[in-house]
This record gives structure tokens, C-alpha cells and sequence, in this order.
């Protein structure tokens, strides 16, 4: 019996076949079943919007149009990458450049575009959060007024920096056209627009909970 090797057993371990990726792509999904989100699908789905992309033009993707709501370090896209290629999701190519390093340009197999479809018609994941401010906010009972005032001070102004960056993108790339170009900008947009309400929401919720603790002082011993 052959054994895997040890980057075959970690492309297992994320839910994928290490090498027969057509044939378990392939199979009919569990009826009402989630197919869980990972770095993986938001990679396949960039390759598959531009085929032929490189690795580089990946992470600038991802950084413009998903660090908003989905967190990756440049560090996790490369190694990704390499598994799923490995896993038949994904293909590359070296490109020649005379004068310049050679660069590989990947695309999207048809098992990759299988697995694509297979997670985006699966029914939505339940939300489970881990929101590292709220769970300091929740114990902020055990400071001083003026010093849980500090933390909340400092959250908005996180915030607000966080807000100018989203609209700072959304003047710089998406008020270029009038009009949608493609469907996938156009989804790209939304969630932009999702990040940059959740960020101003976040702001209206700082000075509610500041006037709050104002209001309040006397509850601190």
C-alpha cells in the first residue's frame, strides 16, 4: 500500500483528496449539508475569476477586496496555493521573462471549478464569531471608569482608521466605472460596501458605549 506523503496528509486534513481530486469532487454533496469556508475557496475563487494570474497579483487581490471580512497572512497564500495544486484544484505554468525573474501564473482545473460550485450552492455556514474587542468589552466591568473609557476610545479610533481605509479603496477602485464591469466586481463591491457599514456602525455603537460609561461612573467601585 503506498503511503501519502506528508504534504498529501495535510491537503487530506482540509477536506480534499490528496490526489484524486476529480473523482471525490465529482461525488454528489451531503442534501443540507455546509461545505466549510476556508483560505482555500477564497484563493480558488480569485484564480478563477483571472485565469493565468500570478501569485503576486493573488495577494494584491485578497488584500483589496477580502481583508475586510476574511484574514490571511501573504505567508498562508503561497503554501495554500501549493496544496491545492497538489490536491489537482488548481495549475501552473513558468513563464519566461528576459531581464526580469520567470513568474508562475496559475489556473483553474476543472475539478477546481467542480469543488468552486460544490461549496457556493451548499446551504450557508452558522455564523460562529470570535470578535477579540467584544470579549475585552465584555470584561471591561473590572477597570476604572476612566480606564475602560480609554479601551473604548481606543476602539473607536481602531475604527475610524479601519473605515478611512475601506473608503479609501472604494474611491480608488471601485468609483472608476459608472457601471459594473462583470458580476464579480459587482459581488466584490458588495462586500465592501457590507465592511464599510459594519465599520460606521461600529463607530455610532463607541459613542453610544462612551456616553454610556459617562453616564454611569457610579457603578464602578
Amino acid at each position: 500500500m503506498n503511503k501519502l506523503s506528508p504534504l498529501a496528509k495535510r491537503t487530506a486534513r482540509i477536506g480534499r483528496p490528496p490526489m484524486r481530486a476529480d473523482a471525490k469532487a465529482a461525488a454528489p454533496r451531503e442534501r443540507g449539508v455546509a461545505v466549510k469556508s476556508s483560505l482555500e475557496y477564497a484563493l480558488l475563487g480569485l484564480v478563477s475569476e483571472a485565469p493565468g494570474v500570478t501569485g503576486y497579483d493573488i495577494v494584491k487581490r485578497f488584500d483589496l477586496s477580502m481583508r475586510h471580512y476574511w484574514h490571511a497572512h501573504q505567508g498562508q497564500i503561497y503554501p495554500t496555493l501549493e496544496r491545492m495544486e497538489t490536491a489537482g484544484w488548481i495549475k501552473s505554468r513558468e513563464v519566461i521573462q528576459h531581464g526580469r525573474p520567470n513568474k508562475r501564473e496559475f489556473s483553474i482545473t476543472a475539478a477546481g471549478s467542480r469543488a468552486l460550485q460544490k461549496w457556493l450552492t451548499s446551504p450557508f455556514e452558522k455564523m460562529k464569531l470570535k470578535y477579540a474587542s467584544m470579549l475585552r468589552t465584555r470584561f471591561m466591568g473590572h477597570l476604572g471608569a476612566d480606564a475602560a473609557l480609554a479601551q473604548l476610545r481606543e476602539y473607536r479610533l481602531q475604527t475610524q482608521v479601519y473605515l478611512d481605509e475601506l473608503r479609501e479603496i472604494e474611491r480608488g477602485f471601485f468609483a472608476r466605472f459608472r457601471n459594473y464591469p462583470d458580476e464579480n466586481y459587482m459581488f466584490s463591491f458588495f462586500t465592501l460596501r457590507h465592511g464599510i457599514g459594519w465599520m460606521e456602525h461600529n463607530l455610532r455603537w463607541c459613542d453610544w458605549a462612551i456616553a454610556e460609561v459617562e453616564r454611569n461612573r457610579a457603578l464602578f467601585r
